[in-house]
This record gives C-alpha cells, sequence and structure tokens, in this order.
C-alpha cells in the first residue's frame, strides 16, 4: 500500500479534550500529522480525499439518530464519500456502527436490553487471525451493536455482541470495543459520565473498570500498535509487540 507521507490523517471525534488516547499517541509516536475534526461544531466535513486515512471515534449518540441529531447525516454521508474515494477508514465503536449504518447493516440495541460496559474479551472471529491472532480484553461502552453489511468478513466476536470487528477490506474496518481508551482517557471518560449521569454505576464498578485498564494497558497498547502500523501502511500487516506509547 502506498501512503502519501504528506497527507495527515483526520480524527473525527464527538466530544473535544481526550486527545491522549493510544491512536493520537500513536501518530504523535511515528510522527504522522493529524488533524481532528468535531462534528457537533457544525463546521461542514471536509473533504476525505485530503486525508491519508480518517478515524471515526465513538460517542453518546446513535447511528439511527438522524431524526435527532443535525450532525449524524452529514456525518454519515461523509463516510460514504470516504468509502467512494478509497479513503482508509477505521471505525470505533459508533464510528463501526455509522460504517454498518451506511452500508445499509441494521444497528440495534438488544432485545433484552442488555449492555456492554467495562473490560470485555473478544475473540478471533471467523477471517480474523491476522487482525486479532490471540482473545484479547479490551474497553466496551455501548448499548447498541451492529450486523455485519454485505460482503464485510468478521474478524472478532464476543459473547454478548458477537459482531465485534469487521473489515470490508483492509483499508476499511470497524471495531465494536474501544482500543484507544488507556488509563488517562477512561479517567477523563468516567469524570464525565459521574457529571452526566452519577448513578448509572458505582463506586466499585469505576475503580474496577479503572483496575482493569491499568492491567491491560500494555496488550491493548500492542495491538494497536500492530494493527495501526499495518492500517497506515508503516509495516507489514499486522505487527504484535507489547510496546508502551505513554512515555
Amino acid at each position: 500500500m502506498s501512503v502519501d507521507p504528506y497527507l495527515p490523517y483526520l480524527f473525527v471525534k464527538h466530544t473535544e479534550g481526550w486527545n491522549v488516547d493510544r491512536c493520537t499517541r500513536w501518530m504523535q509516536a511515528v510522527g504522522l500529522p493529524v488533524e481532528f475534526f468535531y462534528p457537533l461544531s457544525g463546521l461542514p466535513f471536509p473533504e476525505p480525499a485530503r486525508y491519508a486515512g480518517v478515524v471515526v471515534f465513538g460517542g453518546r449518540w446513535s447511528a439511527n439518530d438522524a431524526h435527532a441529531e443535525d450532525w449524524v447525516l452529514p456525518e454519515q454521508r461523509f463516510i460514504e464519500r470516504c468509502l467512494h474515494s478509497a479513503t482508509p477508514y477505521f471505525g470505533v465503536c459508533l464510528g463501526a456502527q455509522m460504517l454498518a449504518h451506511v452500508c445499509g447493516a441494521r444497528v440495534s440495541a438488544r432485545d433484552d436490553g442488555a449492555a456492554e460496559v467495562g473490560f470485555h474479551r473478544v475473540l478471533p472471529g471467523p477471517h480474523g487471525r491476522h487482525f486479532l491472532p490471540a482473545p484479547m480484553t479490551v474497553m466496551q461502552w455501548h448499548t447498541e451493536g451492529f450486523e455485519l453489511p454485505s460482503g464485510a468478513r468478521l474478524t472478532a466476536t464476543g459473547e454478548l455482541f458477537p459482531n465485534q470487528a469487521f473489515e470490508l477490506s483492509e483499508r476499511v474496518v470497524g471495531v465494536q470495543f474501544h482500543p484507544e481508551v488507556n488509563p488517562d482517557v477512561l479517567t477523563i471518560w468516567q469524570a464525565r459520565h459521574r457529571a452526566r449521569k452519577p448513578h448509572d454505576l458505582s463506586d466499585a464498578q469505576r475503580a474496577q473498570h479503572m483496575v482493569d485498564a491499568v492491567r491491560h494497558d500494555a496488550a491493548i497498547t500492542g495491538w494497536v500498535d500492530g494493527f495501526l502500523s499495518g492500517w497506515t501502511g508503516r509495516a507489514g500487516y499486522p505487527i504484535h509487540e507489547d510496546i508502551s506509547l505513554h512515555a
């Protein structure tokens, strides 16, 4: 895969103030330029062809919220332009659900209303050994999941939400889980969630989530390094090293 060293990457985030995530730190560590875009600002989405790749992160909204949030439909049209322009795309949680939605797949809650919040185990899917060679315990925070778009390959699976990751190609990938969430990000997210929904999680649950974030930090960081190395064309696909980019 040929990579233009002069084009930046675009990180689409639905809230501000948490650019200490694993993906941002990886880009900084390897010297790749990143621009940030915030759909809730009301600014028009840029053209995907201006970027070497696009990462769309999560948020508390739904891919089905076009009737309620005026930025959702423009974001979905932006994702369609990413696909039409062959711009590499990585969708995380809501970003993956948006990708599935624009490809005609259903995004919905479980019939029993069960949610995944906290650290859960994901396993390689039937077409996922290159993507996830071994099970990994990683942060989840979602109430909805996605069906697989037509032609997608299931690359990771889980217990409550079987569709955990899929590829439309090596360069168009969606994950339900949150590999970008390191302990620094989780601290920020927990503080915001406590202010918004103080009784949604107990102090004991929040404490356990932080214990798990520290316990699994090195393994998840190593996976992110391998995935992004391949997705950006920086190295062979994938590289799996338990390295820390926090320093």
